[in-house]
């Protein structure tokens, strides 16, 4: 599993910084990550977007420690949190047109529980009792002071299927803030597609882009999988929140892997 989600994960580009203005250098807590090694190797391969972000400084160094502190907030199980505290109202998801204020987590949707715990999430669901249509594999990369504010934030990877809708979507989802109740506020900070033919030639886009990129399944995929659902209007209409460090800034980036 970990050898396959490290491929995964290479295949979703790093983040080169032009296109935003650096955050001010600030003090971070320390990362704790379930897998320090390959912890590491991530952010290597993405040192472009945590050196703006404060997180690393220019010669790669970041503070590290084994184990959450005790005293702070350290749940037994992220993959049992994200499932029962995510609200799916907040940012665009496949499970957009089911989710309501009653009904707003995965648990309380009824989808069935599936975890490789603690770290690890999977995400099976049969909307309208028809065959499965749509999973969902949400693993936890690392706790980390994203914002600066002192409090670590959650961040997870996630691996995106609509089955018989010719959809493989990666992206990367930032918990800010988690707080031991309430619910999980969730920021997509990005998302990648390669043609299911070519996983070697890729495109990544980045904060309101990744926004108005999901527009286009919302709007083009989820009907067919939710019938008399009618999508939004516009992709300003779906519920997003910009992550902190990323106001206002969107953009594509293609690589093409297998070109010589």
């Amino acid at each position: 599993m970990l050898l396959a989600l490290a491929l995964w994960l290479a295949c979703l580009g790093a983040w080169r910084p032009a296109h935003a203005e650096p955050l001010p250098a600030m003090q971070r807590v320390p990362v704790v990550a379930p897998e320090p090694e390959f912890f590491r190797n991530y952010m290597q391969r993405n040192h472009g977007w945590f050196q703006r972000l404060g997180i690393m400084d220019a010669e790669g160094r970041y503070p590290m420690v084994d184990t959450i502190p005790a005293g702070e907030y350290a749940p037994r199980s992220f993959a049992r949190e994200l499932y029962e505290r995510a609200d799916l109202t907040a940012f665009p998801s496949v499970f957009l047109p089911a989710a309501s204020a009653n009904k707003a987590t995965f648990s309380a949707l009824g989808v069935r529980y599936q975890a490789e715990e603690p770290y690890i999430l999977f995400i099976e669901d049969k909307p309208w009792d028809q065959n499965l249509q749509i999973s969902l594999t949400i693993p936890h990369i690392g706790s980390l002071d994203w914002d600066g504010n002192g409090l670590r934030d959650w961040l997870f990877s996630c691996r995106i299927l609509l089955h018989n809708r010719n959809v493989d979507l990666g992206s990367f989802l930032l918990v800010l803030n988690p707080q031991p109740t309430g619910p999980l506020d969730v920021r997509v900070l990005r998302v990648s597609y390669s043609p299911p033919d070519d996983v070697l030639n890729f495109t990544t886009y980045y904060g309101t882009t990744a926004r108005d990129y999901l527009f286009t399944i919302v709007r083009d995929k989820l009907p067919a999988i939710y019938p008399g659902w009618t999508p939004p209007a516009r992709a300003e209409d779906l519920p997003w929140r910009d992550a902190p460090g990323m106001e206002g800034v969107g953009y594509v980036e293609h690589v093409d892997e297998g070109k010589k």
